[in-house]
């Protein structure tokens, strides 16, 4: 970087001149590229981008044979974005002796209008993406109002880049979110206020949203208090009270035989003994299968004393103390091992089930408000 005539970081290296001899000279002349590594290195060399001349430019043009014309832009252009890329990255206000530079640089080595805006633009993209990464961590000293002066940004302008900047930072964020299943109002307000300091608004996709809130309903359920619901018309007992419910299915396991017609699936005849015909069908030998099948849907209520499920043509009531223990198959499914009834299955939607099963575990230690 060029800062005040200090030298803090340079973005030009040093790079070797071109050597020929006698006879590779006489048939293809000089290296013309020398004349932009004899700039590059002079720019090595200097404390602040004024210390090029443009005398000292026509003298490298003319010394290599180069020209200042459409045949050298690509060169020119280069040796300009690299101090273009600095001064974004680095520049702490609109007036900074950055920009001097740059406009310098530009000048001497007769960089065109548009060239310069388009060598701008690809370093403000970048720098400005690396600035608003930088906010999120800390690292960055100026604060989001004060970068896009810098830049020259209205808050439309540099929108995309900072949702951007947060979406790669949230990634990385949410892949410990849906890891552990939970979303904490901790890390909901970090992200909060990440969005705040970037200007933009706390929003996101839709099944992004969805999966949040499901994560956020059990980091509830989990530490939240656990109290009792009052706008339910529910007979209840006397000392009992309904903490949860849910839509549900009361299910089964079963046994069920099928027909093995993997002959027909694959249109492979090939008959053995296991093959019987019957009159004009074909008998295949035949498997058992355990499968749950969902017996009836209804209403799950989970109190202090009891489950309850309430179908329509089933109802069904379990004390808390036949309960031994729960166990949920990490989707949908919970199953009630009971000390009487034997296992008993309840399927739940997927935002629900670990909700449910979070909370009927919490009752069965008692922890919850009376």
């Amino acid at each position: 970087m060029f800062l005040k005539g200090c030298v803090i970081l340079k973005p030009y290296t040093l790079q070797e001149l071109e050597e020929r001899g006698l006879f590779s000279s006489l048939l293809s002349g000089k290296p013309v590229q020398n004349a932009w590594a004899e700039i590059n290195n002079i720019l090595v060399e200097a404390t602040k981008a004024q210390d090029l001349t443009a005398a000292q430019v026509k003298s490298a043009v003319k010394k290599w044979g180069a020209k200042m014309d459409e045949t050298s832009l690509e060169q020119r252009s280069g040796i300009y974005r690299k101090l273009a890329d600095v001064i974004y990255s680095e520049a702490q206000s609109e007036d900074d002796e950055l920009f001097a530079q740059g406009k310098h640089l530009a000048e001497v080595l007769e960089l065109p209008l548009h060239l310069v805006k388009l060598a701008d633009k690809g370093a403000k993209t970048n720098a400005y993406y690396n600035r608003c990464a930088a906010l999120l961590t800390g690292e960055e000293k100026l604060d989001i109002q004060a970068l896009n002066k810098v830049f020259s940004y209205d808050y439309e302008d540099g929108f995309a880049i900072r949702r951007q900047a947060f979406d790669d930072h949230f990634n990385k964020i949410f892949d410990g979110i849906s890891e552990s299943r939970r979303f904490s109002v901790e890390v909901e307000d970090g992200l909060i206020t990440d969005c705040k300091t970037l200007d933009i608004p706390y929003e996101f996709k839709p099944h992004i949203s969805s999966a949040l809130e499901k994560y956020r309903s059990i980091w509830n359920a989990e530490n939240h208090e656990v109290t009792a619901m009052t706008d339910l018309n529910l007979p209840l007992e006397k000392g009992e009270a309904c903490y949860a419910y849910a839509n549900s299915g009361l299910c089964e396991h079963k046994v069920v035989e099928r027909e093995d017609n993997y002959f027909e699936l694959t249109r492979k005849f090939n008959i053995d003994e296991t093959v019987s015909f019957k009159g004009e069908h074909i008998e295949h030998p035949t498997i058992k299968e355990e499968t749950t099948v969902l017996v009836e849907l209804g209403y799950f209520f989970l109190t202090n004393q009891r489950i309850i499920f309430l179908g329509q043509t089933i109802h069904k009531a379990i004390a808390l103390k036949d309960i031994e223990n729960a166990t949920f198959d990490g989707m949908s499914m919970i199953t009630y091992h009971t000390k009487n009834e034997g296992n008993v299955l309840f399927k739940y939607s997927d935002e629900s089930a670990e909700v449910m099963y979070v909370i009927f575990n919490r009752i069965k230690k008692g922890e919850y408000k009376q």
